[in-house]
């Protein structure tokens, strides 16, 4: 699930179907649909994406990348893959974009992290890793591009849109579990990355360092599913599966602010200002977080397992999503009657 910096648009995915929203109506402003999907029920799902201003929309779509308009269902273009998408991204202003995909070790068509300008549906580059590209995310003007790959390879990486070589190779960051998460700031300065399995934790790092700046071991190494950092490269929020919820300034290694829930927790959201953090996981709700609040302070009920969420910039609005509905909703909501949801 994707959404605008203003709250006005929102774009959802599901295993067939690309859904375009105005938030002011919970009936879509058009449909995508394909006939045939490659996979559904496992975290190889693909990916959606938006520009700032709600205009563009890019999206992985059983074996395609596509590029859309908030005013038609008419992708603009379409990229035949070869293999999966584990994640997309599209830079702030519009002008690119980028897939993660899986697949086969030995495979040079698979395990790619493919990037493009917009304006034409031929890539730019693309990079083969020996692991699958779990993630990967894009700087506001589409100068710098984060990456982090599964087994064997199991590291972050960093790319100028100019090459497709790496200007930042991490060493291995795990033992035998994917680096799962990576997200970029807006300038493109810093980035975080969250590792899994007995290797869990968050890392933080600098263009330009040939070493993580910290890192935040998760307690009992629990994987960190889900991790969102601001524009600026001040605020990470991030969450692990053994039921961790942090606020982080990026200043430093220890936490600002940490709750723990009785859920396994796999979506995570920080507003800009690094004030609040929604999250979701298997207790079904979505559960919103104030830094200097010791107890959540909403929790709306969802029908089942969370696990996508997207914060506008301007803070005032957020969209939430599982297998089977999706939820939109304020910030400042304290209650269930304040969201459009799925019937």
């Amino acid at each position: 699930m994707a959404i605008s910096d203003n709250g006005k648009y929102v774009a959802v995915k599901t295993s067939y179907h690309l859904y375009f929203f105005n938030t002011s109506s919970n009936k879509p402003v058009w449909t995508y649909q394909i006939a045939a999907m490659n996979r559904i029920g496992d975290d190889i799902k693909g990916g959606i994406a938006m520009s700032a201003d709600g205009s563009k929309i890019f999206a992985s779509l059983g074996s395609s990348a596509l590029l859309f308009s908030k005013s038609s269902a008419r992708p603009f273009w379409q990229y035949s893959l070869k293999t999966s998408v584990y994640n997309v991204d599209i830079s702030a202003d519009g002008k690119y974009a980028a897939v993660g995909t899986v697949g086969e070790a030995s495979n040079v068509q698979d395990n790619l992290l493919i990037f493009w300008k917009t304006s034409s549906s031929r890539p730019l580059w693309q990079y083969h890793s020996s692991g699958n590209f779990h993630d990967v995310s894009i700087s506001s003007n589409g100068s710098w591009i984060a990456g982090a790959t599964g087994c064997p390879d199991r590291r972050t990486y960093l790319f100028s849109k100019a090459s497709n070589k790496p200007i930042f190779r991490s060493e291995m960051l795990t033992r035998d579990s994917p680096v799962h998460r990576s997200q970029i700031s807006a300038d493109g300065k810093y980035f975080a990355v969250g590792t899994e399995s007995d290797q869990g934790a968050l890392y933080f790092y600098k263009r330009g360092s040939k070493t993580a700046i910290w890192k935040f071991p998760t307690p009992e190494n629990s994987s960190v599913r889900a991790l969102s950092l601001s524009q600026d490269g001040k605020y990470i929020g991030a969450v692990a599966m053994g039921g961790h919820a942090y606020i982080f300034n990026t200043a430093s290694a220890e936490p600002v602010s940490h709750w723990v829930i009785d859920a396994s927790l796999g979506a995570a959201a920080i507003t800009e200002s690094g004030k609040k953090l929604v999250v979701g996981g298997t207790d079904k709700k979505i559960h919103i977080f104030q830094s200097d609040m010791p107890e959540e302070i909403a929790a709306i009920t969802a029908n089942e397992f969370i696990d996508d969420i997207s914060i506008s910039k301007n803070e005032k609005f957020a969209v939430a999503g599982t297998s089977a509905c999706q939820y939109f909703f304020e910030t400042s909501s304290s209650s269930d009657d304040k969201i459009y949801q799925c019937k």
